[in-house]
């Protein structure tokens, strides 16, 4: 293998890290699938050659107002990154309560934005098809902040027009409304026009009985879809994230009252508990691909813990990662990806799916990565290590629900490993092969 650097890259050529052995053996799945098919165990073809380069976006971030540092990104922004034609755009935490958001000015270079409102919760990029960036943030996704005119970072107003609730998740369409949706008590979701300077022209709230965190959401104008997962904290034992819900809504717009949202159970671990153990199930992609499939990724570990977040306790070589393909609605089939933490998704021009996943210690992770098909999802390369400059903490890839422009090259965004190294924020840029 050889290392060139240069201009703030580091690339590498070649076949990239190591091959992962993962045992898929019986006894990981034990536990019943909520009456569900257990999944397809995928088989490996050849691997991949791909060329990964990787630079610096800023190290000063996450610094806490009152001192030391915090955590410059994590699992509740799940849109960090997103491209633009040559525009690349990245958003992290500058402190507690600001959001900063960076644009790539040159190989190694970026320039940032002026810190944003405040934002108690999390945030959300998106850019438009005119190349304008925006960021939903603020208490409740209260706050849409609008960087006009295009291609910039420096300027940018804000409205604070609509609500929805915490935890919250928000998608861009072709046409530039953007839909935002948010728990925890119940799904509370507005969408904005584009067309009527981003008033909001449709709102609503769907009750569940337990508390869900809506971090994936897609729109493409008209049909509607959120991926969210049980969060809630039962006093004694700590927070239960037992089950992962898919929501789709085929006229949101149209239809605004609870029951025109079909949900289905993705992921179940609820037959795990027993007193204060249980195990966790998490949400952590959504995509619809260019025919109109949805895709989603979700994790689960159904090893019995009794830490304040079940994963905190876990064993991560029985983390499992599934990958769920099916029309909007359902049904859907289940792949088993593999002994893997985390994951995101990635459609390239050629229709290829890419998988960017995560292994290894919890906050402390490496980065995998593997190609498939979205007509053979039952088939991917055999996984390999991307190299990278350190250990790595959350990881996001530019998507097209995010208003992201499908190329080659997959845009990607991380930070060091967590606690101590989150204030380096990384620019990772993935050259698949033919």
């Amino acid at each position: 293998m050889r290392v060139r650097r240069r201009c703030g890259l580091v690339t590498i050529f070649g076949l990239i890290g190591t091959m992962v052995g993962i045992d898929l053996r019986g006894g990981r799945w034990n536990a019943s699938f909520a009456g569900q098919v257990d999944p397809v165990k995928v088989s490996y073809g050849p691997a991949a050659r791909v060329r990964f380069e990787a630079e610096l976006i800023t190290d000063s971030a996450g610094r806490r107002e009152a001192g030391g540092l915090g955590r410059s990104c994590w699992g509740f922004n799940q849109s960090n990154i997103v491209r633009h034609g040559d525009d690349v755009y990245a958003m992290c935490w500058r402190d507690d309560l600001h959001l900063v958001v960076f644009r790539r000015v040159g190989a190694g270079r970026w320039e940032a934005s002026p810190p944003l409102a405040k934002c108690p919760q999390n945030g959300v990029l998106l850019v438009d098809r005119k190349g304008r960036a925006h960021v939903i943030g603020g208490d409740r996704a209260s706050y849409h902040a609008i960087f006009e005119p295009p291609g910039q970072v420096k300027t940018f107003k804000v409205q604070q027009l609509a609500r929805a609730d915490t935890r919250f998740g928000a998608s861009i369409a072709p046409n530039g409304d953007i839909l935002v949706a948010g728990g925890l008590p119940g799904m509370a979701w507005y969408v904005l026009s584009a067309r009527d300077g981003y008033k909001p022209v449709a709102t609503g709230r769907v009750p569940h009985k337990t508390w869900r965190a809506y971090y994936f959401v897609a729109f493409d104008g008209s049909t509607a879809h959120t991926f969210c997962y049980d969060d809630y904290y039962i006093k004694g034992i700590g927070y239960q994230t037992l089950k992962t819900y898919h929501y789709t809504n085929t006229n949101v717009l149209a239809n605004t009252k609870p029951d025109a949202w079909k949900m289905t159970v993705i992921s179940d671990v609820a037959d795990t508990v027993w007193g204060k153990t249980r195990g966790c199930t998490e949400n952590e992609d959504l995509m619809v691909d260019r025919k109109g499939q949805v895709h989603l990724l979700f994790m689960r570990n159904p090893t019995p813990s009794t830490t304040r977040w079940a994963s905190q306790g876990q064993d991560r070589a029985k983390d499992e990662l599934v990958h769920v393909v099916g029309r909007p609605g359902g049904p859907f089939k289940r792949y088993l990806l593999g002994n893997f933490s985390r994951g995101r998704l990635h459609q390239t021009p050629d229709g290829r799916i890419h998988y960017l996943m995560t292994r290894g210690q919890w906050f402390k992770f490496e980065l995998w990565y593997a190609v498939g098909t979205a007509d053979r999802p039952e088939t991917i390369s055999q996984p390999i290590q991307l190299e990278t400059p350190t250990r790595i903490d959350h990881v996001f890839v530019s998507s097209t629900r995010a208003g992201g422009t499908p190329t080659r090259c997959i845009d990607c965004y991380w930070t060091g490993p967590y606690p101590g190294q989150t204030d380096r924020v990384w620019y990772g840029c993935l050259h698949p092969s033919d």
